[in-house]
């Protein structure tokens, strides 16, 4: 199999971008620390055990894409205050994104936060791109999202770490659902607890097979320029009482605040006026 280019946290911001558009997806190791990793553990595990696997759309796309044996649930910033500190506001994935959205926006704003349990026996999900979650915004050569899978417990073949094509993100833009690829053009994203794999909305991957008896515990934040609607609805889940007790960045990532277009108006707006207001 091809390999992801691996980093400490504590590499330089241009080395990680750097490879990140070779590749469209690096590792990073010791993104959490333990002590870190343990309370979001910690956080989430009551609400990981009430969570039933499988997608509850009733759509069978969508209870294909996320799997019968996969456990997902998102509005973790309500849950954990952990995932906030050390997920949310990661000073390196931030740093990233930064680099890879600020070009094509004035600012962006959590896309998903969102457990990924993949159970024994669940099969390979179809490989895809996240940036089909807005066809009409997909442009060549412009970020509109960008994501980390966080390690919660090890990521290794046989449990389905996550399959990447390297240089994928380089390919012509368009809808992927699916797409076969050999063993030597794609990579597992293996790597132990803690890691972080940073990758583009545009690189084709999709989760592993899961062949072994052992859950996989993924976390995944994504983050979407601010002039797009995110796959979360976030105000909905951290109410204004919780958005109160977060750090301001934190609060304008769910989107208790307003977007400023530097080329145009303002929107997200209340009664008019920029929603960070609320806090004052």
């Amino acid at each position: 199999m091809a390999e992801l280019q691996r980093f400490g946290r504590n590499e330089s911001v241009a080395s990680l971008v750097a490879a990140l558009e070779t590749d469209g997806g690096i590792i990073v190791e010791n993104m959490l620390s333990d002590t870190a990793r343990a309370r979001i553990v910690g956080d989430l595990a009551a609400t990981l055990a009430d969570t039933v696997p499988g997608s509850k759309s009733g759509m069978d796309l969508w209870e294909t894409f996320h799997g019968a044996n996969t456990k997902r649930f998102c509005g973790l910033a309500a849950h954990s205050g952990a995932f906030v500190d050390h997920a949310l506001l990661n000073e390196t994935f931030l740093a990233v994104a930064d680099h890879c959205l600020l070009p094509h926006a004035a600012d962006y704003w959590l896309n998903t936060g969102q457990v990924m349990a993949v159970g024994p026996g669940e099969p390979a999900q179809y490989l895809h791109r996240d940036e089909n979650n807005w066809p009409e915004a997909i442009a060549p050569d412009r970020e509109i999202t960008v994501s980390c899978m966080f390690a919660l417990s090890d990521f290794t073949l046989a449990n389905g770490a996550t399959v990447v094509v390297p240089g994928s993100q380089r390919l012509p833009p368009g809808l992927v659902r699916g797409a076969d690829f050999s063993d030597e053009e794609t990579a597992a994203a293996t790597m132990p607890a803690g890691s972080g794999m940073i990758y583009s909305g545009r690189v084709i991957h999709g989760a592993g097979h899961n062949t072994g008896d052992t859950w996989r515990y993924g976390l995944h934040v994504s983050f979407v320029v601010g002039w797009l609607r995110p796959e979360e609805a976030s105000p909905l889940v951290v109410d204004r009482r919780r958005a109160a007790e977060l750090p301001e960045r934190a609060r304008r990532l769910l989107g208790w605040a307003s977007y400023h277009s530097e080329a145009g108006g303002r929107t997200w707006l209340v009664d008019f006026e920029d929603a960070s207001r609320l806090f004052n």
